[in-house]
C-alpha cells in the first residue's frame, strides 16, 4: 500500500467551470479517508484525477513516491469501484474477479487462489459460477470489490459504492468494508455525500464544498470543532442549527446574544455586532413558555423511536430540537426553549468561527 498526496490540484472543465480550486490533501499509507460533500462539490473529480480518468488543469498527484499526474490509469496501480458495479454481463463472478489478473498474464494457479481468497473475504464462494444478472444488488457490488481486491493495488478508490443499496444492506456492507480495510491494511479513499456513512467509516474526513477543501479531521474534529458554518451545517443528521443574531452588552445583565426570539446570556464572547449562532439539535430542549431563553412555535414533530425531532419557528428562524424517546409535543403549540450555553458556537457574518 502507499500514501496518496494531492498538491494544489485544480480542474477547469470546458466552458470555464472550475470543479477544484488548488486542493491540498494527504491520504496516509493504510488510511481510510472519506471525501464528503454535497453533489457538485468536486469529490468525484478528485477521485478521477487520482485514478487518471481526468487530467488536472494544474497541480500534482503523488502515489507513494511517484508523481503520476500525467501517467495513464494502467500505470498508477490503483483500483476504482464505482456506484454502479461495472461487471461484464457475459462473464461469471469468478471470471469477472479474475479478469484484471488475466490481463497481466498471471499464472492460472495463482489466479485461482487469489480469486478464491477474495470470494471468501466477501462471502461469494457459493455464487462464483453465476452470471451478474443472477446476483442480488449487494452480491454484484461485492463482486466489483472482489475484482479490485485481487489486484493488490497501492490504493482503493471507492466512488459512492453503497449509494444504490437499500438501507439495511448499506449498513451490512458498510461493516464489511470496514472489516476489509482492517484485514488488508489498505489505503482507501471513499467518496460519499452521506454524513452518517462518513462519520462511521472514516478515520479522517475531508469536507469539500464548491471545489474547495473546507476541513480535514477525525469524525470528532469535524463534528465538535467545525472549521466554518458550512461544515457545521453539513455534518450531522440533522446538521447544526445556525441562527442569525447579534451580540451586545446589556449593562447589569452582562452580555447576551439575540437570535430570533431567543435572548441567551453568554460569558464566552465579548463580540458585539452581527454574528451567526450555532447549536446542535441535541443541545436544544423544550420547557414551559417563558421559562427558557425564549419561546417558539412547533411546526413539525418527527417521532423516530429512540428520539423525536421537533422543528420550531423561533421568531422567524428555524430551530430543531432533538429530544429522547417519544416526546409529547403537539404541532401548533408554543413552547419555551432552553439551550446548553456551554455548547454554543459563534461565527462571524462570513461564516468563520469567532474566538
Amino acid at each position: 500500500m502507499a500514501s496518496v498526496t494531492i498538491r494544489r490540484l485544480s480542474k477547469v472543465f470546458d466552458g470555464g467551470v472550475q470543479a477544484l480550486h488548488e486542493l491540498d490533501l494527504e491520504v496516509r499509507d493504510g488510511e481510510l479517508l472519506v471525501l464528503l460533500g454535497p453533489s457538485g462539490s468536486g469529490k468525484t473529480t478528485v477521485l478521477r484525477c487520482v485514478a487518471g480518468l481526468e487530467e488536472p488543469t494544474t497541480g500534482d498527484v503523488v502515489i507513494g513516491e511517484r508523481v503520476v499526474t500525467h501517467a495513464p490509469p494502467a500505470e498508477r496501480d490503483v483500483a476504482m469501484v464505482f456506484q454502479t458495479p461495472a461487471l461484464y454481463p457475459h462473464l461469471t463472478v469468478r471470471d469477472n474477479i479474475a479478469f484484471p489478473l488475466e490481463l497481466r498474464s498471471v499464472a492460472d494457479a495463482q489466479i485461482a487462489r487469489r480469486v478464491l481468497e477474495a470470494a471468501q473475504r466477501l462471502g461469494l464462494e457459493s455464487v462464483l459460477d453465476r452470471l451478474p444478472a443472477q446476483l442480488s444488488e449487494g452480491q454484484r457490488q461485492r463482486a466489483a470489490l472482489g475484482r479490485a481486491i485481487v489486484r493488490g493495488p497501492q490504493a482503493f478508490l471507492l466512488d459512492e459504492p453503497l449509494s444504490r443499496l437499500d438501507a439495511p444492506l448499506r449498513i451490512e456492507l458498510r461493516g464489511e468494508l470496514l472489516a476489509l480495510h482492517r484485514a488488508l491494511g489498505a489505503t482507501m479513499i471513499y467518496v460519499t455525500h452521506d454524513q452518517t456513512e462518513a462519520m462511521t467509516m472514516g478515520q479522517r474526513i475531508a469536507v469539500l464544498h464548491e471545489g474547495r477543501l473546507r476541513q480535514v479531521g477525525t469524525p470528532e474534529d469535524v463534528y465538535q470543532r467545525p472549521a466554518d458554518v458550512h461544515v457545521a451545517r453539513f455534518i450531522g443528521t440533522p446538521g447544526m442549527n445556525v441562527l442569525q443574531g447579534r451580540g451586545r452588552g446589556t449593562g447589569e445583565e452582562g452580555r447576551v446574544i439575540e437570535a430570533g426570539s431567543l435572548i441567551i446570556p453568554v460569558e464566552l464572547s465579548t463580540y458585539e455586532g452581527e454574528l451567526q449562532l450555532g447549536i446542535r439539535p441535541e443541545f436544544v430542549g423544550l420547557c414551559a413558555v417563558d421559562k427558557g431563553v425564549g419561546n417558539a412555535d412547533v411546526l413539525v414533530v418527527e417521532p423516530l423511536g429512540s428520539e423525536t425531532l421537533v422543528h420550531l419557528n423561533a421568531g422567524g428562524q428555524s430551530l430543531v430540537a432533538r429530544l429522547p424517546g417519544f416526546a409529547e409535543v403537539r404541532v401548533g403549540t408554543r413552547v419555551g426553549v432552553k439551550v446548553d450555553r456551554r455548547r454554543l458556537y459563534l461565527f462571524d457574518a462570513a461564516g468563520a468561527p469567532l474566538a
